[in-house]
């Protein structure tokens, strides 16, 4: 696909057919997000790829029992009828074909350390160095995201399910010094229907100054 076309017509897939994803796309996939930009080239990520169906129920069973978890402390029902969509949202990740689970390994933090030795609050650092290494992990999931489209596959980049952090990471056996940031569903559409929802008209998102 040329370039603006991918950027154009992928969307998120929730549903998928039962095709594998032979491990070669997958492969292709992930180096797209190997080769993403990240501050200061630190390349503080690693992704795990998850074919196998028990350890995906794991993952579903971890994840729907910290929602109910959560749906029986609610204190509202407007808490609780939120918290059902969100489970929702992620119950679907048992039948991706494959999930990727994107994985922030540790990295030396400068510029925060010294900012703090300077004895600036946490709250004035936040807001003078955004999390590089967030910020590096979404440019690579994007890369996934639009590779994946190119070859023909869908995806969808998963927030909600890391409520389930400390059972995911338990689960996939990820080392206590990473953090486990987002899961990303892979595989072959099940509906061909390429329509995607509106975006806001670039007018209303975009600001030049001359």
């Amino acid at each position: 696909m040329e370039f603006f076309d991918v950027i154009n017509t992928r969307k998120t897939i929730r549903k998928y057919n039962l095709d594998t994803p032979p491990v070669e796309d997958i492969k292709r996939i992930i180096d797209a997000a190997r080769l993403a930009p990240s501050a200061t080239n630190r390349q503080n990520w690693q992704f795990i790829v998850i074919y196998n169906f028990e350890l995906k129920t794991k993952m579903i069973e971890a994840i729907e029992e910290t929602y109910n978890s959560l749906i029986e402390k609610a204190n509202t029902e407007e808490q609780k009828s939120k918290l059902k969509t969100y489970k929702n949202y992620s119950m679907f990740l048992g039948a991706a074909p494959v999930v990727i689970a994107a994985i922030e390994t540790p990295k030396q933090k400068f510029i925060e350390q010294t900012l703090s030795e300077m004895d600036f609050t946490q709250d004035e650092i936040a807001q003078m160095k955004p999390d590089s290494s967030i910020l590096s992990l979404g440019a690579a999931i994007e890369n996934i995201s639009l590779a994946a489209h190119a070859m023909g596959y869908g995806t969808c980049w998963m927030c909600a399910p890391i409520l389930a952090y400390k059972k995911l990471k338990e689960i996939l056996n990820i080392p206590q010094e990473n953090n486990l940031i987002s899961l990303i569903t892979l595989g072959s559409p099940f509906d061909s229907n390429t329509s995607r929802p509106l975006k806001k008209p670039l007018d209303d998102i975009m600001k030049i100054i001359k």
